[in-house]
């Protein structure tokens, strides 16, 4: 099956650029989805506020990881040194980052490369729902929210293309595309009735029956930060799922479940059991 053009990163998020003009400035994240991309060079010491679950920081070079787990987790002063170069040297710029709430934002997830750009957004909306990763994409340490515990691999998409090995184990693979980026290209070999594939937008289901069925490409076309919409399908925003059609053409809407700021959305086969916890 052939999948479309994924490799523009910022889809359906709103741009917010923070220039490298060595100033100081406040950008809101409020009302929907925004990418705050971070210029190269000296930016000053600037503000987000409002940042949400749906947003997220895109940076022109990877931000210092000082043990590789994907986890950037900010110093006793709770800003991010996005110049950081080592554990002795933070870089010119901090920026502080304010949660919806009032609360600062202190730990953000690393989502991959693409388009130039590396994306950063809110750990909350991995580890809420998964657990807390050691390292990388995926983890086999169980734990989390009690809707993915009979899932032994837990898994955070990332906004490359991606080829996923299912095979014998149960998997719930999380897509974060409420944050209006593009989550590539990815086949999934071995998608099974114990496995789980969790959206935070909902995906466009033409008749409202609960059951997605593919198009003529033969995919799954993801929503963005604005759907469902009817372009979906011909557009897919969020990114494609090949899931060897002919034999998997359609995923069937399992349920919802909001933890904390953030509305999770699931999908299986049309054999997979009752989830714990979600509501129709």
């Amino acid at each position: 099956m052939a999948f479309r053009d994924n490799s523009t990163l910022i889809r359906t998020a709103q741009t917010v650029k923070l220039l490298a003009d060595n100033e100081s400035g406040t950008f809101s994240g409020a009302n929907g989805a925004h990418a705050f991309v971070i210029s190269d060079g000296d930016v000053g010491d600037d503000q987000l506020v409002n940042f949400g679950s749906d947003d997220s920081i895109i940076t022109g070079k990877k931000i210092y990881d000082g043990n590789n787990d994907g986890y950037i987790s900010f110093g006793p002063n709770n800003v991010l040194d996005v110049d950081r170069t080592s554990s002795k040297n933070a870089g010119n710029d901090q920026i502080t980052v304010g949660g919806t709430g009032g609360d600062l934002v202190t730990t953000i997830r690393y989502l991959g490369t693409k388009d130039g750009g590396f994306a950063y957004a809110d750990a909350t909306t991995r580890d809420q729902l998964l657990g807390h990763f050691t390292s990388g994409f995926e983890s086999n340490n169980g734990g989390g929210d009690i809707t993915v515990q009979a899932q032994s691999r837990h898994i955070d998409n990332d906004v490359g293309n991606n080829t996923y090995e299912f095979g014998s184990t149960s998997v719930a693979l999380l897509t974060d595309n409420a944050l209006g980026l593009n989550f590539g290209g990815d086949t999934i070999n071995g998608f099974g009735s114990d496995d789980l594939l969790i959206f935070t937008s909902k995906l466009y289901d033409s008749d409202n029956s609960g059951v997605v069925t593919f198009g003529k490409n033969l995919v799954l076309d993801l929503s963005g930060a604005n759907g469902p919409s009817s372009s979906d399908p011909s557009k897919g925003p969020g990114g494609q799922f090949d899931l060897n059609a002919p034999n998997q053409t359609s995923v069937y809407f399992l349920g919802e479940k909001t933890i904390g700021e953030t509305t999770y959305y699931y999908y299986g086969t049309a054999d997979h059991g009752a989830v714990p916890g979600l509501t129709a």
